[in-house]
């Protein structure tokens, strides 16, 4: 190849990545478009996509050719095997022979067809984000330098991709946790007032009757006898009203603080405590004595908190602190890791002078706040003492050598990072399950640890006082006997179930339910309950194997997390797929679509199992979830598609595992999804399969994937009847289907649609 013909080959794939990219943020789905431009352009069969992981190993992100297996354990060192030696020294390399090449001959895998490959180090700003690898290229000859020149383009390419990628994600968390702290504050503004309104709705009525009668006694010159007695059993009466309602409002108050459901997740104290003490609020705080704010935070520490309340704790203790300090004090906060064993962290505010011995006693505490003329900052001090009792740190407090020190120990334990780590995982599973199955009401309830009773750990649709209060021991109600029996409940109707016949609930648009046992080994740990379809009607046995079978998913990262077989970076790692899972589902058009009615019947007459029915009803509904990470430009208003459009479009089997990973852990699933795009005659994408070498669930998907196709509005196609639509598949049998399916799908529309003619 020629210097101008190669350059503009380098031109040309400049192009076709950026018009490609133009609407692609996903980590893996960058990894996937990128390596199969690497494989199309070196004409290679296999490679993988490296990025570093949080502990600077590298992990393989995107791969073709390799074992499923070896790609989720796969973990390589800076500095070690190939891979690990480009990353180290940062240099692409081109290797004709890996026999004859010093550098790597020990590093030599059974598994690669040829001895030539190429790899690149992904390098953005000086900065090594990741690897690029190609091998066995697919006429067995070595690679070439004009391919090698390519790679590198490709490679430069990939690291820009990634770094923008990188802070996308980052912007959009941060905004997420936003969104999340505003609405939290919302919520809490909304339940003070609607308190407030209660308390003094309750309270106007026995005050105003008092006030009415002593009114009446101070005007009155001589009263009667029995006037006085009237109007002392008025004040009394009332009186006792007053009192039973104060303590009442009191008991509720108590019990409110008892029952508050903190949202524990985990947190970069380090991170936090920054935003923090640089936000608009804290520096108003201090520019009011011009005092000087230090900060020694360096290394990251991760706590499990409530991440608004930690942070409201910091803002109270600043503003309550800086009552005691004169104009051009200072401030220094910093983060220590004492214990050593990485067991607890310690936080140091150090004011730049001592506070009055008479005073620290009672910093902290609630009953002499108001013995005080000035009592605003003590309030202050109580309230981040409440967070972190709530919490259960540890603050302490002393005079120090002309300095004022408080110390706060935060203890870490991995049981309560797991069980922050649920705490976030119910909600995102809830969250799926409710858009999957269209529902506006359910709830996920896990065994108490200690009691064995049911509690609501997440919850869509349910006031916060019955989640707060609902306890449900083993045996009892329906979640009750679900979690005893072990088995999955559909109840058609709830008043008329001979079991657990009883008055539908006014709140409830059905009088149908759902309830699913979570298990880990035959153990139930926990109960899935489902109610109210968006669309009012009653749930169906297909909704129960869907319910059931996503359900299974979910216990079976439960068990991954509670055994430690998740690393806090998996964790990361899953919560980011599920999040981009989710936005994904709600944009899902094909929600509503015949597919999972046809995959049902169709599976039905071709006799296979209960479960494999289950897999493919559930497969029908998440299987092209990665078109909605395509440019909607692309599949919603281009009448024609051009080459880089079809490109694209071509890596949603891909794009859609890449949601998956995380969560689904069938290959059954995987290869059904990722090979549906296959031909029956070997000329189908992704790779090239031939007849039964598709998996047959694959198969199956394909003849009702297509036909649903045909019969939908698309902006590059016309729609066609059922007729056509039938006629079209037909025409297909051997070659682009099975033959043995496309046959017994004939009869099921047949029987459905009661027309010989079909």
């Amino acid at each position: 190849m020629g210097t101008a013909s190669l350059n503009e080959k380098k031109f040309s794939i400049l192009q076709e990545i950026c018009s490609s990219l133009i609407a692609i943020e996903n980590i893996n789905d960058i990894g996937d478009l990128l390596l199969d431009f690497a494989l199309n352009y070196s004409y290679a069969e296999r490679g993988s996509l490296m990025l570093i992981n949080e502990k600077g190993d590298l992990y393989i992100v995107s791969a073709r050719g390799l074992d499923a297996e070896l790609l989720q354990s796969t973990r390589v060192r800076i500095g070690e095997d190939i891979a690990g030696i480009i990353a180290r020294e940062r240099a692409p390399v081109l290797v004709k022979d890996i026999r004859k090449d010093p550098r790597f001959y020990r590093n030599i895998r059974d598994f690669y067809k040829t001895p030539s490959f190429i790899s690149c180090p992904i390098v953005s700003k000086s900065k090594l984000l990741g690897v690029l690898n190609i091998n066995d290229k697919k006429d067995r000859s070595p690679f070439t330098e004009d391919e090698f020149e390519l790679i590198k383009v490709i490679a430069n390419q990939a690291a820009i991709a990634f770094e923008n990628a990188f802070f996308m994600n980052k912007l959009r968390s941060k905004a997420a946790e936003i969104e999340e702290m505003n609405k939290n504050l919302i919520d809490a503004d909304m339940d003070k007032t609607e308190f407030l309104t209660i308390a003094s709705h309750e309270l106007r009525t026995p005050l105003n009757a008092i006030k009415g009668a002593i009114y009446y006694l101070q005007k009155s010159d001589k009263p009667t006898r029995n006037e006085l007695k009237e109007f002392y059993e008025i004040i009394s009466n009332e009186t006792n009203k007053l009192v039973y309602i104060t303590e009442n409002l009191l008991d509720f108050l108590r019990l409110e603080d008892e029952t508050k459901v903190i949202k524990k997740s985990v947190i970069d104290l380090a991170d936090l405590l920054k935003e923090t003490l640089q936000s608009k609020t804290c520096m108003t705080i201090l520019e009011g004595k011009n005092i000087a704010l230090r900060m020694h935070i360096e290394d990251k520490a991760d706590i499990v908190g409530d991440k608004i309340r930690v942070s409201q704790f910091f803002i109270n203790l600043l503003e309550g602190l800086t009552h005691y300090l004169d104009k051009n004090d200072s401030i220094s906060i910093a983060i220590l890791d004492v214990a050593g064993d990485h067991s607890e962290v310690s936080v140091r505010v150090t004011l730049s002078r001592a506070l009055p011995e008479t005073v620290i006693p009672y910093l902290f505490y609630l009953k002499e706040i108001f013995k005080t003329k000035n009592s605003e900052h003590m309030l202050k001090l109580y309230l981040a003492r409440k967070v972190a009792e709530i919490h259960r740190w540890d603050i302490t407090a002393e005079n120090i050598e002309g300095n004022f020190l408080i110390t706060i120990t935060i203890p870490k334990s991995t049981l309560q990072r797991i069980e922050a780590f649920i705490d976030t995982t119910t909600d995102k599973f809830l969250e799926f399950i409710s858009e999957l199955l269209d529902l506006n009401l359910c709830s996920l309830m896990l065994r108490d640890e200690f009691t064995g009773e049911l509690v609501i750990k997440s919850a869509r649709g349910l006031d916060d006082d019955i989640i707060k209060r609902t306890r449900i021991r083993v045996g009892d109600s329906i979640a009750g006997w679900v979690a005893l029996k072990g088995n999955p409940l559909l109840i058609d109707d709830i008043e008329t179930d001979p079991h657990f016949g009883r008055k539908n609930i006014s709140h409830y648009n059905t009088k149908s339910l759902l309830s699913i046992p979570l298990k880990i080994k035959d153990r139930v740990i926990g109960v899935l309950n489902l109610n109210n379809k968006r669309t009012a009607k009653p749930f169906t046995t297909k909704d129960l194997h869907l319910a059931s079978f996503i359900s299974e998913r979910f216990a079976n990262f439960m068990h991954k997390l509670t055994t430690g077989e998740y690393t806090e970076n998996d964790f990361k790692k899953f919560l980011a797929s599920f999040d981009s899972l989710i936005q994904a589902e709600k944009r899902y058009h094909k929600k509503k679509s015949i597919a999972p009615d046809l995959m049902d019947r169709l599976l039905l007459a071709l006799g296979v199992t209960e479960e494999e029915r289950k897999l493919g009803i559930y497969v029908s509904l998440v299987y092209d979830l990665g078109l909605m990470l395509i440019d909607e430009n692309i599949l919603k208003t281009k009448k024609k598609l051009q080459p880089s459009d079809i490109r694209t479009i071509k890596v949603h089997p891909k794009k859609t595992i890449s949601l998956l990973q995380n969560f689904e852990f069938s290959e059954d699933v995987r290869k059904a999804i990722l090979h549906h795009h296959e031909r029956y005659d070997g000329t189908g994408y992704p790779d090239g399969l031939k007849g039964d070498e598709i998996p047959f669930l694959a198969r199956v998907l394909s003849v009702i994937d297509s036909y649903c196709a045909m019969t939908s509005e698309s902006p590059y196609r016309k729609k066609l009847t059922k007729h056509e639509a039938l006629k079209e598949i037909e025409s297909g049998k051997g070659t682009i289907y099975d033959t043995k399916i496309v046959e017994i799908f004939e009869k099921v529309l047949i029987t459905e649609n009661g027309d010989s003619s079909m």
